[in-house]
């Protein structure tokens, strides 16, 4: 092969390396290779927002990652769902849009990160939105990703927004706008009716142009190194071992779990850990794979008295119907999940920015499908889902053996932290006075979970540690920063490499204030810059 075939390869065409691809190629010019693991997103459940339900227990399209028993988590073994799939996770996500707290990337830029303040961050969220209510000083009006609110079919939505505001808690306009703290109506990656992943709204596009090539089905095994600069990536292809060479730079947007993996595969990463497992040592970096982190969540879980309009969407000769409606025309029940509204609280004064995310679904949790004449067979219930936004606790991913096609170690460590356990708990007290409001009695039977029987602090760490599980929002794990145990530098370039960057989730320093699909678009939006060496956006620093 010609070594200068393409001028980019990407490894991974999940959230990141779709926007790559497709603000790449905007040059005529610019030839790029993008290389996916997992098969065309073809199957319609993943564009019919109602479709996730199946997605997710049967784990279609999904690498099928569990982390190592967890220590305190009672030595629970967590499913972590990654995409494998053009659009990687955003084809299988919740598609639920929050940018998280401004506070966050401020945080960022006081630790010495240049350029992924609030000010110059906000540019590149606008860039890759079409904001369905129209653009604003916060909010894009023409970007390829649409979002909306989602759809307030359900009554109780304006319940808990009362309840919220009965509980001192506030509402918020727009938490993706000037005030994300309070509840408010929760908003997804929704247009038309379809899920608006980053392969519908960015790579599609760009795979009507001659510049792009898409190969599906491609492991990337590792990066090709001479001495420390990247020049290209090998992968299997339908059994073959292929090569493919970059005349500028190799970026790898594999995600938290793969993209780390790949370094180590490569020789990056802490030189023993690699010799252990008989790889060759090319650049010293013992931060890669370490500095996981993760939304932990638990539920606080009620009886509904009434029928959600989800439960009746559900049976099934009505949900055939509506699957039909909102394949061929994106209108329906099944272009709506039940979950309508989201809050974010601060659990004590002195956080800088909100500490838990109070997630809420609207339907039963055993929720399925149901027969006319056979009854549902499950209860309906809502519940809130307590997510912890900023975690202390620290995980790390191992290579298990130098085959790249055997999975990772993932170790999340959740709750290693007693910080971490102390938020939660303050944080489901907060869940269960939202609930009590009077706003909610016409809706709220008895509480499910955790139940009358966990009052005392004790008890209600014993449940969180029971049944806590994940938001799917790992992150980390080839974080930004300028010290020792950095992987990338604020340019997303890999230290110690030449022609070498990470462009996904495992950059990020530390965890932002909500689900983190939003931030993965801008930071890719921002990428495509710094890699086309194009001015950046003014910031928008008088907000």
């Amino acid at each position: 092969m010609n070594r200068s075939d393409y001028d980019y390869v990407i490894a991974g065409a999940g959230t990141a390396g779709c926007v790559l691809a497709g603000r790449l190629t905007e040059d005529p010019h610019t030839r790029v290779l993008l290389l996916e693991a997992g098969g065309p997103d073809s199957d319609p459940l993943i564009h019919i927002p109602l479709g996730i339900g199946k997605l997710w227990t049967e784990r279609r399209h999904d690498w099928g990652y569990n982390t190592e028993p967890e220590p305190h988590l009672n030595g629970r073994s967590i499913e972590l769902p990654r995409g494998k799939v053009l659009g990687g996770s955003s084809s299988i996500n919740a598609m639920l849009y929050v940018r998280g707290h401004r506070g966050d990337y401020d945080r960022w830029a006081r630790a010495g990160l240049s350029g992924w303040s609030y000010a110059e961050a906000l540019p590149y969220f606008k860039r890759t939105e079409r904001w369905q209510a129209g653009e604003n000083a916060w909010r894009g009006g023409s970007g390829p990703v649409g979002t909306d609110f989602t759809d307030p079919v359900d009554p109780i939505g304006d319940a808990v927004l009362a309840a919220a505001r009965a509980a001192g808690l506030g509402n918020s306009a727009d938490y993706n706008a000037e005030m994300q703290e309070g509840f408010a109506r929760s908003q997804s990656t929704v247009a038309g009716g379809k899920r608006a992943s980053a392969s519908v709204a960015y790579l599609r596009p760009a795979m009507r142009r001659g510049n792009l090539t898409v190969r599906s089905r491609a492991l990337a095994t590792r990066v090709l190194m001479e001495a420390n600069e990247a020049v290209g990536i090998e992968y299997l292809n339908e059994g073959r071992t292929e090569k493919a060479f970059a005349a500028r730079e190799v970026l790898i947007a594999g995600g938290a779990i793969n993209s780390p993996q790949l370094l180590m595969l490569s020789g990056i990463g802490d030189t023993a850990q690699l010799r252990g497992h008989g790889i060759a040592p090319a650049v010293h970096l013992p931060g890669v794979g370490a500095n996981l982190q993760d939304h932990v969540f638990v539920r606080a879980g009620y009886v509904r008295k009434d029928e959600s309009p989800q439960r009746q969407a559900l049976r099934v000769d009505r949900l055939a119907l509506a699957m039909l409606r909102a394949h061929f025309f994106g209108s329906g029940p099944a272009t709506r999940v039940p979950g309508a509204v989201m809050g974010f609280v601060r659990t004590r004064p002195e956080c800088e920015v909100p500490d838990i995310q109070l997630g809420f679904r609207s339907i039963g949790l055993e929720a399925r499908p149901w027969w006319p004449g056979l009854g549902p067979g499950w209860q309906d219930g809502f519940s809130f889902l307590v997510a912890l936004l900023h975690p202390e606790s620290r995980g790390r991913v191992e290579l298990a053996s130098a085959d790249p096609r055997q999975a990772v170690r993932i170790f999340t460590n959740f709750l290693s932290a007693a910080a971490d356990a102390d938020a939660l708990v303050r944080g489901m007290r907060i869940a269960r006075e939202v609930a009590r409001q009077p706003a909610l009695d016409r809706f709220r039977g008895h509480e499910i979970l955790p139940g009358a029987k966990a009052e005392s602090d004790a008890q209600l760490l014993a449940y969180i540690r029971a049944v806590a599980s994940t938001f799917h929002h790992v992150s980390g794990t080839c974080r930004m920063g300028k010290d020792e145990l950095a992987v990338v530098d604020a340019e997303l370039k890999v230290r110690g490499c030449e022609r070498l960057r990470v462009v996904d989730a495992s950059v990020m320093p530390d965890l932002v204030g909500g689900n983190t699909n939003a931030c993965v678009f801008m930071i890719a939006e921002r990428a495509s810059d710094l890699i086309r060496g194009g001015a950046p956006p003014a910031p928008m620093a008088s907000l």
